[in-house]
């Protein structure tokens, strides 16, 4: 089998002895190349013995990142790749057995970041491996992850992937499916086969070896017409199966995940757990730092944890009592929040330690910015080991009273002179004096702010959403949406504060329409726009020193060459259009004439989509065009859904 192939590297046995304490007994095909000490500590983490099952996930073939060392590091990853492991524990009741019971671990090293549709196949060997301890139970185990088909899974663009999230019907891209017996009798030119990248596998994004949208193919009276689309079947996941020892197991690879998403998390979970003690505790007791809580002293818990995130600040997550896999979880959703759930930034899960404990601490040490799950309490007390440290327990989120403050105020001093001598609107001085002023005299002034506050109206705005039972991927919507934010105003604020920018749009635009269209972030605004830059000032020089910062410069370029639609900022026009009331006649005609020049192939029909999810309103920003007082804008927007109407995808879109 094809290294590039294989769903899964290794498949590891430790077990636990009451004289030798934890060992790793097997690993198979090969040795990991891992210190066997260290995989066995993992493997069966503190506390195990005291459940029937664990779950923990950890990290194989971890290197410190380095951005700018791109080709060494691409070699690297190819030859040693970053596994995610999932690790089943189980702990049998054995009269024979020393102290009553008998401990083991399994444990799959696998590159997909599915790892949870493995959890089935695990539990059968792990049981089976009880019966009868030997080596040929991974051996069979192996065979069996490794047969999994996924050669017909569809190859989605980044975009069709963030359509097809966004959207609750089924079937959605039903054409990109097809069925085993179709595949056998189609051209292999029309089967459109080949695997998307996320999957670790590589593939040709060529649109003629796709299948054509709306054709399709149907095996009724036994011959090939035209497809019968199997609409029982949600196509947010691909259907295949494993067959291990006799046993079919149906498995269903989700297609919507994005990089830096691992596992089966819950952000929702994670936004829970950290947003109890906000009610009883309205002041925060951390260290002021200017990178975490640049809304004052009410920032809430989860935007610290987000703040801390961006600026790359060292992570623990602590679970004294909890099992590993939960603590594991909230690592793994922690990666997503900060990454806008793979959709904005990534450099997150390469820095992750989803598990890990006091063997592994000098390693841990060594990685900048990691975040990483303990159950060990031992953590808490050496705060020189963290700058953030998040207690699952009480739900409390604390900054350690060692992390740096000083040099970092200075430098936010500098940058708030700049910003009052460059943005020249505000004067952050005297708005702070001001502030300081009505503090002392009106008690309900910091009260108000808190109100007023973005951040604090943006989680306001997420729990909200949380009570009401909105859905898990709505909420990683919101967060997608506010790191979008965050990022295209820290291209501004480079290009306000230093002239140049890799990551905005800058540059002077080619004619006075473009002019008038503009790019970057939009304030209903001026006053708002400065207001915005002083606030995140701080934590935007503090993103600046970061990994994913350098990354997300070499994304963005990539990104302009790549797009279909890198000429206009798409992405600025809809938010025109949804946020902003009274736009001049003459900027709606531009915005709605740029839309039907420009957006005419499927490609750039589809990327412009992507910008109109369906939690969000779908169509109803364009909508408005068919009402508006100019006969050109409704022209233009006619004319717009007609070209739409000939693009199935259009099919799923609505109004709201």
């Amino acid at each position: 089998m094809s290294t590039h192939k294989q769903h899964v590297h290794y498949i590891l046995l430790a077990e636990f002895d009451i004289d030798k304490g934890a060992s790793l007994k097997y690993q198979y095909p090969t040795e990991t190349g891992t210190d066997e000490h260290v995989l066995s500590e993992l493997m069966l983490p503190d506390g195990a013995h005291l459940r029937a099952e664990d779950w923990t996930i950890f990290c194989l073939n971890q290197m410190i990142p380095d951005p700018e060392q791109t080709q060494n590091t691409n070699r690297d990853a190819q030859e040693k790749p970053l596994l995610y492991v999932l690790n089943l524990v189980r702990t049998k009741h054995d009269a024979t057995a020393r102290r009553g019971a008998r401990v083991k671990a399994m444990a799959i090293c696998t590159r997909h970041q599915f790892l949870h549709i493995y959890k089935p196949v695990l539990l059968l060997a792990m049981e089976k491996y009880f019966e009868n301890p030997c080596k040929e139970i991974l051996e069979s185990l192996y065979k069996a992850v490794n047969s999994m088909d996924l050669s017909r899974i569809p190859n989605f663009t980044w975009h069709e992937r963030q359509i097809l999230r966004a959207s609750n019907n089924k079937s959605m891209f039903e054409e990109m499916f097809v069925e085993e017996a179709s595949e056998k009798l189609a051209s292999p030119t029309s089967a459109g086969t080949s695997s998307s990248k996320w999957d670790g596998f590589s593939s040709d994004d060529e649109e003629s070896t796709r299948l054509r949208r709306g054709t399709y193919i149907d095996l009724t009276s036994g011959q090939m017409r035209e497809i019968l689309p199997s609409l029982s079947k949600d196509r947010h996941f691909y259907e295949t199966k494993i067959e291990y020892e006799g046993i079919k197991l149906p498995i269903r690879v989700p297609l919507t995940m994005n990089a830096e998403e691992v596992g089966d998390f819950s952000l929702i979970k994670l936004i829970t757990a950290f947003s109890r003690s906000t009610s009883t505790q309205p002041g925060s007791p951390n260290p002021h730092h200017p990178h975490l809580d640049s809304p004052g002293p009410y920032t809430h818990p989860i935007m610290i944890l987000l703040n801390a995130l961006l600026t790359q600040k060292r992570i623990v997550f602590l679970g004294y009592g909890h099992p590993s896999g939960e603590v594991a979880n909230y690592v793994l959703a922690a990666c997503a929040l900060g990454s806008g759930c793979g959709t904005v930034l990534r450099g997150f899960t390469e820095r992750a330690f989803p598990y890990t404990n006091l063997t592994s601490v000098d390693d841990l040490l060594k990685c900048p910015g990691f975040i990483a799950g303990v159950t060990n309490p031992t953590y808490e007390e050496h705060t020189g080991w963290w700058d953030v440290l998040c207690n699952i327990t009480t739900g409390k989120i604390t900054v350690s009273k060692d992390i740096e403050v000083s040099s970092l105020s200075a430098r936010k001093f500098s940058i708030h002179s700049s910003l009052e001598e460059n943005f020249g609107s505000i004067s952050l001085g005297r708005a702070a004096a001001m502030n300081a002023a009505n503090s002392q005299n009106n008690k309900t002034d910091d009260k108000n702010a808190k109100e007023k506050d973005m951040d604090t109206e943006f989680m306001n705005d997420v729990l909200a959403a949380i009570q009401a039972h909105y859905d898990e991927t709505s909420i990683r919507a919101k967060f997608q949406e506010y790191v979008l934010r965050f990022v295209r105003l820290a291209g501004l604020y480079e290009e306000e504060m230093y002239h140049t920018t890799k990551i905005g749009w800058a540059g002077s635009e080619e004619n006075e329409k473009d002019k008038l269209l503009g790019h970057g972030p939009v304030f209903p605004d001026e006053a708002t726009k400065q207001r915005e830059l002083a606030a995140n000032a701080g934590r935007i020089e503090g993103w600046r020193q970061t990994i994913s910062y350098r990354y997300y410069q070499r994304d963005f370029s990539a990104w302009r060459e790549e797009a279909c639609l890198r000429d206009l900022d798409i992405y600025r026009q809809i938010t025109k259009l949804k946020k902003l009331r009274n736009l001049p006649e003459n900027e709606v005609i531009a915005i709605f004439e740029a839309f039907n020049k420009r957006i005419v192939s499927d490609k750039e029909m589809i990327e412009f989509l992507s910008h109109l999810p369906q939690h969000q309103g779908g169509l109803t920003p364009l909508g408005i065009g068919l009402l508006h007082s100019s006969a050109t804008v409704r022209s233009y927007t006619v004319q717009l859904f007609n070209r739409l109407a000939k693009n199935p995808v259009r099919n799923f879109f609505f109004f709201t």
